[in-house]
């Protein structure tokens, strides 16, 4: 049951089991946990409204699927009047030593090579671009770019509240429950697109820091030692603690999610933590 604050109340997650994920997730909700390998605890819900955010913890133990998300306008086109696309971004919270993701066109490949790829069903992975990853790294996913989380990673994601996943390609799992959507894929793919890191929390300066601003949502840190307000939009937010931090006189764990009202909420981030703020638009 959630806990009720004036300003803040926790969330309860949601854990989804995922062929891709570990065991580091069950803690947050033992209870409640599914069997086998939890790949996602999700802080809302996948209910096609749009305005509001969807947070997710991914605990990344081996390769999640080459994917793409379609947008607003393809969403409605493929799956009716009240769908939405799924524009996303992730927030390194841990990578192991090597850790990387697939995200975007490599610069060494064209457009007209990954369209080619799409449509003959030949390996997609080699034309994608690879980033190595650290901690505090953050990636913005918009829609139509072509991606695939790797092992090593524990990611917090911040997305439209849509659950739209077109799969290109799954490391050769042949998974009935996980199909693959070709001719989707390629109606909602960019072939052209490039991405990059877009931001990095600095570790080493306090306060508030934007990380990603978006016309779906925004999402900022609030770095340690800090103590101080903040201000919530008009439709409140969602955040994650990564350490010991109290919001609006609720005190949060590492890896505790919560609901903060919209107003002035004060703030006490303790040294080595930061707060994770998603606000939807």
């Amino acid at each position: 049951m959630d806990t009720l604050n004036a300003s803040t109340r926790l969330l309860a997650p949601r854990l989804v089991g995922r062929v891709w994920g570990g065991d580091r997730l069950r803690a947050l909700a033992p209870d409640a946990a599914p069997s086998g390998p939890i790949g996602e605890a999700w802080f809302g819900d996948a209910d096609e409204q749009p305005g509001g955010v969807l947070v997710k913890l991914l605990d990344v133990q081996d390769r999640l699927s080459v994917q793409v998300h379609p947008d607003d306008d393809l969403a409605k086109v493929m799956h009716g009047a009240d769908a939405i696309g799924k524009h996303e971004a992730w927030v390194v919270l841990e990578a192991a030593p090597g850790a990387e993701l697939l995200l975007g066109r490599a610069p060494s490949a064209t457009g007209a090579d990954v369209t080619s790829a799409l449509i003959s069903g030949a390996d997609i992975t080699p034309l994608l671009a690879r980033h190595a990853v650290r901690r505090g790294d953050v990636f913005d996913v918009p829609t139509g770019c072509l991606h695939a989380l790797m092992p090593g990673l524990f990611i917090w994601e911040v997305q439209q509240r849509s659950d739209r996943t077109y799969r290109v390609a799954d490391w050769g799992r042949n998974d009935p429950s996980r199909p693959l959507h070709a001719t989707e894929a390629i109606r909602a793919t960019d072939a052209g697109h490039q991405a990059t890191r877009t931001a990095a929390i600095n570790w080493g300066r306090p306060g508030e820091q934007s990380l990603v601003a978006s016309p779906h949502f925004s999402a900022r840190a609030v770095v340690g030692p800090w103590t101080g307000s903040i201000a919530v939009g008009p439709h409140g937010a969602t955040a994650t603690a990564t350490g010991a931090i109290v919001a609006g006189g609720l005190r949060l764990g590492a890896l505790t999610t919560a609901h903060l009202a919209a107003g002035e909420i004060a703030l006490e981030v303790s040294a080595g933590a930061a707060l994770l703020i998603a606000e939807g638009h």
